[in-house]
């Protein structure tokens, strides 16, 4: 008759620790990427059921759908910013919903649209939104002159991105590369692609206008800044 050791016992209990351990690992992985694959789904369905209701709105606010990538072109172009960076569309937060915008100081319908423009952005406070400006002025003093006498100050990046194409020359400006001669003149960008274009001013504060940015834009994930 075979007499097992204590350091043989203990052995065979550090082995059969050693593998509950290893699998409730891997059970505690397996759950936690299944989790993560299925909210990956969920999320997709709801962006997905966002922007098909978003289109639906389409010709009641008279958007029209473009459903394009952005091009290498657009997405490289140098756009100056207001502190003497250059920046790129590449740059700017794909997951975020870019309502990018085409004016000017002396454009007087860019003018006008403005004031709705900062109340759209107040209304989209809750969600991923990013307003960004693409100025057709001369200098950066025009930009700043301008917003001095209307508000005081430059606006926050936050409200309002501002930038200015280096490039004035018509047929050599970021602008005409979406198909822009005259402005203002807005698109809608999510994840890299070019979903809709506003032809000429608005009043972004119309109630259609705003479910249909409500419906595109992803919610703020709580505990985000």
């Amino acid at each position: 008759m075979h007499e097992v050791s204590a350091s043989g016992s203990e052995d065979s209990e550090h082995k059969d620790g050693s593998y509950v351990a290893r699998t409730a690992f891997v059970a505690a992985s397996a759950f936690v990427l299944i989790a993560f694959v299925l909210l990956q789904v969920v999320m997709g369905a709801s962006q997905g059921s966002g922007q098909a209701q978003a289109k639906k709105l389409m010709a009641q606010i008279r958007a029209e759908v473009v459903e394009a990538p952005l091009t290498a072109a657009q997405l490289q172009w140098p756009l100056e910013t207001g502190d003497g960076r250059t920046t790129t569309l590449a740059q700017l937060p794909r997951d975020r919903l870019i309502f990018l915008n085409f004016w000017a100081t002396w454009c007087a319908p860019c003018r006008e649209e403005l004031p709705s423009m900062f109340r759209l952005r107040q209304e989209l406070a809750d969600r991923d939104f990013m307003m960004v400006a693409v100025s057709y002025d001369e200098q950066w003093a025009d930009i700043r002159t301008f917003f001095q006498k209307w508000v005081g100050r430059l606006p926050a990046d936050s409200q309002m991105y501002l930038l200015k194409d280096p490039s004035l020359e018509e047929g050599h400006t970021l602008r005409e590369t979406f198909g822009t001669t005259q402005i203002p003149d807005s698109y809608v960008i999510l994840n890299g692609r070019v979903l809709a274009r506003f032809v000429n001013s608005r009043n972004w504060t119309d109630p259609s206008i705003i479910d249909y940015f409500r419906k595109l834009a992803p919610e703020i994930a709580r505990g985000t800044p």
